[in-house]
């Protein structure tokens, strides 16, 4: 499982500044006008179908969720890992199969890891990427957009064209994509362009905080 590093490329004219949305409630920061939330144990594969794109965030980009998926998606076939975000763990998903198989080998020969360290990477990452009829994730889409070596009329104008790809790769096989929270509001936007192309948006609950009996002793 190698490690792509793209050579940088722009040659389109920037996008205007994207309009925030103040009338939508966050959760997590995420506007989730569109959305479902789900706790630890979610279940995707019942929803996981070719032609639909199936969008996670929580704080951590979904880090064991999307581990667990991933192993659960090796048992059955192959699957495209794009990774945004240094988020793929094999010896986490290796734990998984260990649980499920004897056959750990034969499983994980099924999975194909690429990593992109910038936006610009990502973008051709994803383009480069073959539909195929088998499931692809693509791990913290939004890590590099949020890097603020990178203008904001650029972050919007490259994850526009990824999304372009995205939608391509959606019509032969089902694609999940895992969200973090932006660093700054001003990214803000990004999140909102995923959402509205996904046909699922999964939020992670937020840990509900139980009060506690202090101590007498």
């Amino acid at each position: 499982m190698g490690t792509a590093e793209i050579d940088p490329s722009s040659d389109s004219p920037p996008n205007p500044v994207p309009p925030k949305h103040p009338h939508l409630t966050p959760r997590w920061g995420l506007p989730y006008k569109k959305g479902r939330l789900y706790s630890v144990g979610m279940d995707i594969l019942p929803i996981l179908k070719t032609g639909k794109l199936i969008a996670v965030y929580a704080p951590d980009a979904a880090g064991t969720e999307s581990m667990t998926l991933i192993a659960e998606l090796g048992l059955r076939g192959v699957v495209t890992i794009l990774d945004g975000g240094n988020r793929y763990q094999p010896y986490q998903v290796a734990t998984f199969l260990r649980r499920k198989t004897v056959d750990i080998s034969s499983a994980a020969n099924r999975l194909f890891s690429r990593r992109a360290f910038t936006c610009y990477e990502m973008n051709t990452l994803i383009g480069s990427t073959p539909s195929l009829n088998h499931p692809c994730l693509i791990l913290d889409l939004l890590n590099t957009f949020y890097d603020d070596h990178v203008s904001i009329h650029e972050a919007g104008r490259l994850l526009k064209s990824c999304l372009g790809q995205i939608q391509r790769l959606v019509l032969s096989g089902p694609v999940v994509l895992t969200l973090a929270p932006p660093l700054t509001d001003e990214r803000a936007f990004l999140l909102e362009q995923v959402r509205a192309q996904a046909d699922e948006v999964m939020i992670k609950e937020a840990p509900v905080c139980e009060p506690t009996q202090p101590s007498l002793f």
